[in-house]
């Protein structure tokens, strides 16, 4: 099994960029799409795992919402 038979159908075309700003896009996660390549080089500049990058990246994420929240809020 290649890495390719391990994507779901349809997801084997385009670049990895593409894809990701697509699928981010589709699932709401626009602090995700932004941030993702900015905390991808300083978690492998400080040598962090996967699990802590997804983790901030998520952090960053639920922050932001919360953030969108309160203003819609105010307003």
């Amino acid at each position: 099994m290649t890495a390719a038979d391990a994507m779901p159908h349809g997801t084997s075309q385009g670049t990895p960029q593409v894809l990701l700003a697509h699928h981010l896009k589709q699932l709401r996660l626009p602090t995700v799409l932004r941030e993702y390549d900015k905390v991808a080089r300083e978690c492998a500049r400080d040598g962090v795992d996967h699990p802590r990058y997804l983790l901030r990246l998520l952090e960053l994420e639920l922050i932001d919402r919360e953030r969108r929240l309160v203003e819609r809020r105010i307003r």
